[in-house]
């Protein structure tokens, strides 16, 4: 079922109880008219969101597996990413799809393992469930969740007792599952000092795992427990904090253990388990599977965009005449099959890559090729969102692409390309913030779309979009994340976050004109820039937080900061923490009359540009508990209200509407969206996991209530009483009645009011919840009643 927004208008807000007199006997409820929150009706705020599909999609394929069935069809398993996954199997021999299932509460896969027994397992994210297709099955069962508080099942293998282990984030557990009796059981964490187990092979009745930062290869004893920790090689820098342990396999005799900083291509290191020592390696190898030695003992990897035929024995490396252009080539499951075909003799070695495509080589032949298939694509989960300059709205996907959405009918150019994190359109150009490696890129979406890496034009096609930096080459700071892009003059900026394990982002700053880009990246010491801002004197404006990358450990700092700089000289003019305690500051923006605000949990704050010092802070519902998200707007988003001297603010599941003046709050009710932004014509598109809607709030109440003054009598008293009465109408509600009586103090106004007979001056002031605001004064004669 997709997550809808409950949205309901809170139309009053309960007024002070304090009273400038004693009370009569008897005295009705205070007259502050308004409609009742209870009866509010979802129509009331602005009606129900209207779906526009899922805008994003493409086939990601990343877990595989090859095997011969029992009816000796060679077979080739993969899991494309999507809401949810989905399992397909095809035939080896011509590529027809023999079956693609969902992988229910799934949304991708990084390991199958087909058994002897004929059951395929299958170990999923980000629901952390392990999954299992029984022989001759059309749909998969759901053996379970692997272990308490683990969201990620990364890698499994089936162990020397027949029953599955597996590991995971944010745990770094170590797991297995009995077939026979369905039982799971944990072995708790393998290592204190990172979060992430990330792979497993089986040998010789012993388990190997290795993590990521920190990296660490384990030889456990699956019967005991035990553990011993095994030395990685001087060579793969186990002391660099981003060293990780990506890939652990056993091809023939032999552990070979992929390990460096990038999860794309590192080091193939070759381990002896009956010696304890490390013999050959080979570098650049990409992942994810290795299959059995080929006929003369080699081991074919992907290297530099070839199959290639890597000879431990010798070190030789011989490319194949198999390709596959772009950024990501590793195949994805990979296995040796009789095709049963005279022009394929013997084993052929073969797999699937990310796209769906088929592939095969032939070493008896030297014969290989990569084939289309028919793997479905899946919706892809929207990360990120920015209104269109042209009309309508950009969106960008989760491991994959981004597209201009048409929002009346929901259609959608898709653009084939990366993890999209970031979108920002200054009405020529898009710029894209890309992970991994924190990538920015300009993108015009008047010409066409040319990607090398990810999508290649026509020849001849110049690039577009075009690249203008890459943390990975800014090896002193590793970025992962672009977590804001501002446009600021002839530069765009870009704040970024950490990659692996460590702290402390960068600032980018790309030179339109001349395409250099530098790095700034000690504006706040071992904390990441969150969101920017700019003034019309180029001074920009960012909030923090403490977090680190995913699977860092506790922060180094206590509290996020509000900083203002100069990205020219990158000095900083003023950091604080305006708000006591707070790690994490996010959305800083400025509002349409120039005031600059920020968010550090629930409570939204208005900063003084000059000085950092917090000008007034406005709660939005209950405190929220801190906690690291992967981006910023995971814990809040603000965005202006077109028209008004408002802001739409989400955190805490809810949506808020808060006056820029005033600081009066509306709550529009629960709001159970991922990402939203707000288009021109003033409605809201949102995210929730790879759909896409549209949602029409209620109008910004711009009325202010309606005020009369009375004197007043009370039943069986005689002395006159002064009166208010405050109507919204079907406005906002009001938030609060103040009077002053003859120039004295202001004063709550709940009920009536105990007069002493004469003239008075009575001064009003009423706001509502929008933060519109009537003041009225009157002159008026309190008069005895002489009936009583």
């Amino acid at each position: 079922m997709r997550r809808r927004p409950i949205l309901t208008a809170i139309a009053t807000a309960a007024l002070a109880a304090t009273l400038a007199g004693p009370t009569p006997a008897g005295a009705g409820p205070h007259s502050v008219a308004g409609p009742d929150p209870a009866q509010a009706a979802p129509e009331a705020a602005g009606g129900d969101p209207v779906s526009l599909g899922t805008p994003l999609n493409d086939v990601n394929l990343i877990g595989g597996a090859v095997t011969t069935t029992a009816d000796g069809v060679p077979t080739v398993y993969g899991v494309t990413t999507g809401e949810p996954a989905r399992l397909t199997a095809a035939d080896a021999r011509t590529g027809e799809i023999l079956l693609t299932t969902p992988l229910p509460g799934a949304s991708s896969s990084y390991s199958v393992v087909p058994t002897e027994s004929g059951d395929v397992y299958i170990s999923a994210n980000s629901n952390g469930r392990l999954y299992r297709l029984p022989p001759g099955a059309d749909a998969v069962e759901d053996l379970g969740q692997v272990a308490a508080g683990q969201t990620f099942a990364w890698d499994i293998t089936e162990g020397p007792d027949g029953r599955i282990y597996g590991v995971t984030y944010p745990g770094a557990r170590l797991y297995a599952f009995d077939p026979a009796t369905g039982d799971f059981q944990d072995y708790g964490a393998v290592a204190a000092d990172t979060q992430q187990a990330r792979t497993i092979a089986s040998y010789g009745g012993k388990l190997y795992v290795g993590t990521m930062t920190r990296a660490h290869l384990f030889e456990i004893d699956p019967a005991t427990g035990d553990s011993r920790e095994i030395d990685l090689p001087a060579a793969s820098n186990p002391e660099n904090e981003l060293t990780s342990v990506f890939d652990v396999n056993v091809a023939g005799d032999a552990l070979y253990v992929r390990i460096g900083t990038d999860i794309k291509y590192s080091p193939l290191y070759a381990y002896d388990p009956a010696t304890g020592a490390w013999g050959a390696s080979l570098d650049t190898v990409a992942g994810l599977e290795l299959p059995a030695p080929g006929p003369g003992g080699e081991l074919y990897v992907m290297r530099n965009n070839a199959l290639t035929a890597w000879d431990p024995a010798t070190g030789t490396a011989t490319e194949t005449p198999l390709r596959y252009e772009g950024r990501v080539y590793n195949y994805r499951g990979v296995g040796w099959v009789d095709l049963g075909d005279p022009e394929w003799p013997g084993l052929t070695l073969t797999g699937f890559f990310w796209r769906g495509e088929l592939w095969r080589y032939n070493p008896q032949t030297g014969r290989g090729e990569v084939v289309p298939t028919a793997v479905p694509g899946e919706p892809i989960e929207i990360v990120s969102l920015e209104p269109a300059s042209g009309g309508g709205v950009w969106a960008g996907g989760f491991l994959g692409g981004f597209g201009l959405v048409d929002i009346e009918t929901g259609t959608s150019r898709f653009n084939r390309f990366s993890q999209t994190e970031y979108l920002y359109d200054d009405g020529e150009s898009v710029f894209v913030g890309a992970y991994p490696d924190a990538r920015g890129y300009r993108y015009d979406p008047d010409a066409a779309f040319n990607d090398p890496d990810y999508a290649p034009g026509a020849p001849g096609t110049p690039v577009n979009p075009v690249k203008l930096w890459d943390f990975k080459q800014h090896t002193q700071n590793p970025q992962d994340r672009v977590f804001a892009m501002l446009p600021v003059g002839d530069t765009v900026l870009a704040a970024t976050g950490p990659k692996g394990s460590t702290f402390g982002g960068s600032l980018a700053v790309s030179d339109l004109a001349t395409g250099e880009t530098r790095f700034l990246d000690d504006l706040s010491p071992d904390r990441a820039l969150t969101s920017l801002a700019a003034d019309d004197d180029a001074t920009v404006y960012a909030g923090s937080w403490v977090y680190g990358g995913t699977g860092s450990p506790a922060p180094v700092q206590d509290e996020g900061t509000v900083l203002a700089f100069d990205p020219a000289t990158g000095d900083v003019r003023w950091q604080t923490s305006p708000v006591e305690g707070a790690p994490s500051y996010v959305a800083t923006m400025f509002d349409a009359a120039g005031r600059l605000w920020t968010l550090a949990g629930s409570t939204l704050a208005e900063i003084d540009p000059e000085t950092g010092a917090a000008l007034r802070t406005v709660q939005l519902g209950d405190p929220i508990a801190p906690g690291r998200r992967t981006w910023p707007h995971q814990a809040g988003i603000i965005e202006p209200v077109p028209g008004a001297d408002a802001l739409y603010v989400s955190v805490g599941g809810r949506l808020y509407r808060v006056a820029g003046e005033s600081g009066s709050v509306e709550d529009l009710g629960a709001f159970r969206y991922s990402s939203f932004t707000v288009l021109d014509d003033g409605t809201l598109a949102m995210a929730s996991g790879p759909e896409l809607l549209r949602w029409t709030p209620p109008a910004p109440d711009v009325t202010a209530p309606q005020v009369t003054v009375d004197v007043t009598h009370v039943d069986g008293d005689w002395r006159p009483y002064l009166e208010i009465t405050a109507d919204d109408g079907d406005g906002s509600g009001v938030a609060s009645v103040e009077y002053r009586l003859d120039g004295g103090a202001w004063t709550p106004y709940s009920e009536p009011v105990r007069l002493r007979p004469g003239r008075h001056t009575v001064e009003v002031r009423a706001v509502d919840v929008a933060g519109n605001t009537t003041t009225v004064t009157e002159r008026i004669v309190a008069r005895p009643d002489p009936t009583r």
